[in-house]
């Protein structure tokens, strides 16, 4: 016959108690600070089933101001998230090139006249993105809602502007889903802003003209 300890059981009480203390730690811990994220959605969801459909070259600029901005913006429970937009974001805008065009090349300055002549590259791509989050939450950091905005334009070799696009989307997570990834609601931001942007890309006749 089982007996009742009462000492034990208080033990128990506490230990629960302390365990969900520090699990709910974990995600409001110093209130009023920056908690970093990454927003890289997931690159497989920007494969085209046919490869590229241009046989173009292509390139795209980012300066390396624009890629070493960290980007602060709101979280929830008064917090804040951290992260590095054109870094974090450049393999989705690598992947979503490719999938269009026959090469895609990194410039680090558009005044390189020569190597874009060597690399054959027919469309220069000069991406702005803009981001931003909020929460409903008040007693959890991480954002349930996310919205990435993509202005980019193109120009040929000349450096005339040849198209220009303009993606606006947002990405939403629960608290029992961003549970197992922080950044959830941004990197479904992420992505459906990139898949926009390929399709725009697919779509637009300024780069399939002659293939």
């Amino acid at each position: 016959m089982s007996k009742y300890h009462p000492l034990s059981t208080q033990l128990s009480f506490i230990k629960r108690t302390v365990g969900l203390g520090l699990a709910f730690a974990a995600l409001t811990w110093l209130g009023g600070c920056a908690h970093p994220i990454v927003i890289t959605p997931q690159l497989q969801m920007l494969e085209t089933k046919s490869g590229p459909i241009s046989t173009k070259n292509a390139g795209y600029f980012i300066a390396k101001s624009d890629r070493e901005k960290q980007v602060i913006t709101p979280g929830g429970g008064g917090d804040k998230v951290s992260y590095y937009p054109y870094k974090e974001l450049e393999p989705a805008l690598y992947k979503a090139l490719t999938g269009v065009f026959n090469r895609v090349y990194t410039l680090e300055s558009l005044d390189n006249k020569d190597y874009i002549a060597k690399q054959n590259i027919k469309f220069i791509f000069v991406p702005q993105i803009e981001t931003a989050s909020s929460s409903t939450g008040i007693l959890t950091w991480p954002p349930t809602d996310f919205i990435v905005s993509i202005d980019c334009s193109a120009m040929d070799e000349s450096g005339k502007i040849l198209w220009k696009t303009k993606v606006n989307e947002s990405g939403h997570a629960e608290y029992q889903e961003f549970l197992g990834d922080f950044a959830l609601s941004a990197k479904r931001a992420s992505e459906k802003a990139f898949k926009v942007f390929q399709d725009a890309l697919v779509n637009a006749p300024e780069f399939l003209h002659g293939k």
